[in-house]
Order: C-alpha cells, then sequence, then structure tokens
C-alpha cells in the first residue's frame, strides 16, 4: 500500500509532530495546549513549535500524494487507470518560476528570523505552497506523452485552489512588506507611499490586460514589484516604527464636589 516515498515522508511527518511536542514542553508549554496546537493551553514558543507542526503537516499531505500518484511510477499509473501500457514520457519544456519562488521564501525566513517574526511566517506560506505547487507539477509533467494532456492534469488537480491561493499569498507579500514601510515613515510620508503604491497597482494592471506582453516579461515585472516590496518591508522592520501618539480625552472633576454640597 505505502511506497518508498510516502514511507520516508510519513516518517518525517511523524518526526516533526514529535519534536514539536517535545520543544513545547521544554519552552514552557501544557500537555493539552501541545495536543490542541494552542486551542486550550500554551504551546510553548510559538516560532519553533509552528515551524515543526507546519513541517508535519505538509510532509504527512505529500506523503497522501505521494502513495496516490505511486511514486510517479509510469507502470503502477498505467496499471491503477487500467492501461495496458505507460505513455512515453515527454521531456518538460515550460519554464518554471518556483525555483525563484522558493528562495523568496527562504529569504523571508532568512530575514523574518533577524529582523521580524511575521516574515518568518510569510517564508513558511511561501514554501508550503511552493511544495505543493512545484510537487505537482514535476508529477503532471511527466504522466503523459502529450504536453497539453498533461497541463489539463494539473489544471484539474490544482485548478479550483491555485489562483485563490496565489492571490491571497501576493495580498500577504504587498500587505506585510507595505505595512513595515507605513509605520516606519511619517504619517505625511506614508500616505504618500499609499498612494503612489495604489497607483502603481492599479496602471500595472490596466497595462497588463491591455498588452500582448509574452508571460516571461509578465512575470518580470510581478517577480521585481515583490521583491521591492519586500525590500521596502525590510528595512522599514530595520528602522522601526514610528513613534505613534495615543491621544487620550481627559475627563474634569470638580474638586469642590456638586453644588450645593455641605461641608
Amino acid at each position: 500500500m505505502f511506497t518508498w516515498g510516502s514511507k520516508y515522508l510519513f516518517t518525517v511527518a511523524v518526526a516533526s509532530l514529535l519534536g514539536a511536542a517535545v520543544y513545547g514542553l521544554v519552552t514552557g508549554g501544557g500537555v493539552i495546549g501541545i495536543i490542541s496546537m494552542g486551542y486550550k493551553g500554551a504551546v510553548g514558543e510559538h516560532t519553533g513549535y509552528t515551524i515543526l507542526v507546519t513541517i508535519a503537516i505538509v510532509s504527512a499531505l505529500l506523503g497522501v500524494l505521494d502513495v496516490v500518484i505511486r511514486d510517479g511510477d509510469a507502470d503502477d499509473a498505467a496499471a491503477a487507470v487500467g492501461v495496458d501500457q505507460a505513455l512515453t514520457v515527454a521531456t518538460p519544456r515550460a519554464p518554471s518560476f518556483w525555483g525563484p519562488l522558493a528562495a523568496f521564501g527562504v529569504a523571508c525566513l532568512a530575514v523574518g528570523l533577524a529582523v521580524s517574526q511575521v516574515f518568518v511566517i510569510l517564508g513558511i506560506v511561501v514554501l508550503s505552497v511552493v511544495v505543493l505547487e512545484w510537487v505537482v507539477l514535476a508529477w503532471s509533467d511527466r504522466a503523459t506523452g502529450d504536453p497539453e494532456v498533461n497541463t489539463v492534469i494539473k489544471n484539474r488537480m490544482l485548478g479550483p485552489v491555485e489562483v485563490p491561493m496565489l492571490s491571497m499569498l501576493g495580498i500577504a507579500v504587498v500587505v506585510i512588506g507595505l505595512s513595515r514601510v507605513l509605520l516606519a515613515v511619517s504619517e505625511a510620508g506614508a500616505t504618500a507611499v499609499a498612494a503612489l503604491v495604489a497607483a502603481f497597482i492599479f496602471f500595472a494592471a490596466v497595462a497588463i490586460a491591455k498588452s500582448d506582453a509574452p508571460r516571461p516579461i509578465i512575470s518580470g515585472v510581478v517577480a521585481f514589484a515583490a521583491i521591492a516590496v519586500l525590500a521596502g518591508g525590510i528595512v522599514g522592520a530595520v528602522v522601526g516604527e514610528r513613534d505613534i501618539a495615543h491621544h487620550e480625552e481627559s475627563e474634569t472633576h470638580d474638586e469642590d464636589g456638586p453644588e450645593g454640597e455641605g461641608e
């Protein structure tokens, strides 16, 4: 039932889950909190516990996927679908941008460990998405000998979740990076930066929609914008938040008490 690849992935998942439990207990977490993943009680130090639990969940999901695709073996896949002979597998020719995006996620992790925890969370999310997309792409590219059929297979598997997942990831990158910049500059500067970024996003979207530019150019523009937002967020996190004055309304009290009150 289990393939060699799935056994390895399930082993990593169990080891990471046990490691998260031990790490949570060592750093002051409670048994109930660790089992419920923070729903009831403390889990200890959040960053390490979250990283280990995330590794366990991703490894388990990849293990299930590996069982389904039978380690990508063409003969096993042909037997599973009732085909006498496996189709010829073609070498993938379409470029993939998951490698640069994986580097982006690793950069977020490194920056987050040095600057701000929010970049650590962003890096974990980016790498989780990259792993899922890259594994499915690698499998679908070799599913059959027809590239068009392979694309249909990939879109049928990830199509319902790919667009909203990548959209939310892009929004998260912009919001996190831009928020660090807005908190670091002055109030007038924050207004100007927000206006410029909104105008850039609007005109860039209109230009991309109206132009017939090839996909590599569009991907390059989006990648450059993501790197610029991340760089701005890093600089803003290093500079730190500006002093934000909190205005509290003071209540006036009559020291002599209400009128007509006797001594």
